[in-house]
């Protein structure tokens, strides 16, 4: 048993064993250099000891000094990359249509206004968390299900990957305490300090293999889906049979498929990213350290969440994130896929899987998935016993043609205006 295959544990690295075992027994070739199947991803890892604070000035003719505690008045998503953090205020009202991240000042302790709900905020966070700003503050609104579950869960391990540039720390924060901060003026300090352990070396594992094409070979397919999930978490295991086992069911499956067809014009490349839960570790190494030229790579493909249908849509359809983005998805519906429109727009699913990290490079790469939001999300009840095995053969095989058509055709998908993140 993999014990959820956590992410950069004993047992992910396991599973990415026998992943890459069946991909050669299938006849594929190995992608991930040297020869070899598994790619290692060595990355550097500190965490959060003790209780982050915030702190800040309230301003006016007798400025008092006023600080806020983690699980009171925020919650730090992510450990930061140093122990003290100082930054000066930026508001950011999103209804302004004049908002963007283009707009934000480098260095700023970024706050947004206002979040409607959870739905919206994860729409758009993932183009701030590529923003210039050093800190990036989320009131809540609507509810504080997701503050409480950070609270809870703490502030995730900080994972540094080669020369990377760190990314905005990130905090949601109450309501209340978002409403303090806006009554600041702009440019007032706001102080961020975390006790941190030392850096320590961890790692994580990507399986990669291939299907050399023919006269177009130094084209690519990329086909992903990640092979980790949330492993054992306070005495309780999460299987992740849908997040996302589904998905490598789906890419190892497609592979074996493929791998009996002729040999396609352009080369396939199958690949099951380690690390994801964790913020797409396994897919950004690969961006930094590529087993082959990424400008080669014509689409990406990630499969997750797949083992349901979605209500939202016919029972035997698949649908596809960023749809609007790209003019991939009418074009593989029109060679056959039964692939529609992401359903859940306000959920931000785009951003949300390993594809996004691709996305950022320029590569059109998008996510297939049928998840209709069902309550085993991150959870220890996604099993094997809800898997709809029907469905998830249908949704398999439905898409083995319109990859072999993309596969052998001369089609080059293409961003839409100004949809490329």
């Amino acid at each position: 048993m993999l014990h959820g295959r956590g992410s950069g544990t004993t047992d992910e690295y396991h599973a990415a064993q026998y992943i890459a075992a069946q991909l050669k027994q299938y006849g594929l070739s190995p992608a991930a250099g040297n020869g070899e199947y598994i790619q290692a991803a060595t990355i550097s890892t500190r965490k959060v000891t003790g209780s982050p604070t915030l702190t800040f000035d309230t301003g006016g003719g007798s400025p008092q000094q006023l600080s806020f505690s983690q699980g009171k008045q925020f919650a730090l998503v992510t450990s930061p990359a140093q122990s003290d953090e100082s930054a000066p205020l930026q508001k950011l009202d999103l209804k302004d249509a004049s908002a963007s991240p283009a707009s934000v000042k480098p260095g700023a302790a970024l706050l947004l206004k206002l979040w409607p709900g959870r739905g919206t905020a994860e729409r758009v966070i993932g183009s701030y968390l590529q923003s210039k700003a050093a800190i990036l503050i989320v009131p809540t609104v609507g509810g504080d299900g997701i503050f409480q579950q950070i609270t809870q869960s703490g502030p995730r391990p900080r994972r540094r990957l080669g020369n990377e540039a760190p990314g905005p720390e990130l905090m949601l924060m109450t309501k209340e305490a978002g409403d303090q901060l806006w009554s600041l003026a702009d440019g007032a300090p706001i102080r961020l300090h975390a006790n941190l352990t030392p850096w320590e070396t961890t790692h994580t594992w990507n399986v990669l293999a291939k299907i050399t094409g023919g006269k177009e070979k130094q084209q690519v397919i990329l086909l992903s889906a990640h092979l980790d999930h949330l492993g054992v978490r306070n005495g309780k295991t999460y299987p992740g049979a849908d997040d996302d086992a589904s998905g490598t069911v789906a890419v190892m499956e497609l592979a074996r498929a493929l791998a009996k067809q002729p040999q396609p014009q352009r080369t396939l490349v199958f690949a099951l990213w380690g690390s994801e839960e964790v913020g797409l570790i396994g897919a950004r190494y690969f961006l930094q350290n590529p087993t082959f030229e990424l400008k080669d790579i014509v689409a990406n493909l990630e499969f997750e969440m797949i083992a349901r249908a979605d209500p939202k849509v016919k029972p035997e359809q698949l649908w596809l994130t960023g749809w609007e983005r790209t003019n991939l998805g009418p074009e593989l519906a029109a060679h056959g896929a039964q692939l529609v429109g992401d359903p859940h727009p306000d959920q931000g699913f785009f951003t949300r899987s390993d594809n996004f990290a691709l996305a950022k490079k320029g590569i059109i790469a998008q996510t297939v998935s049928s998840y209709g939001l069902h309550k085993d999300y991150h959870q220890p009840t996604d099993t094997l016993d809800r898997v709809d095995w029907q469905h998830l053969d249908s949704a398999i095989g439905s898409m083995i043609a319109p990859i072999s058509w993309l596969a052998n055709s001369d089609f080059a998908p293409q961003w839409n205006a100004g949809q490329r993140p």
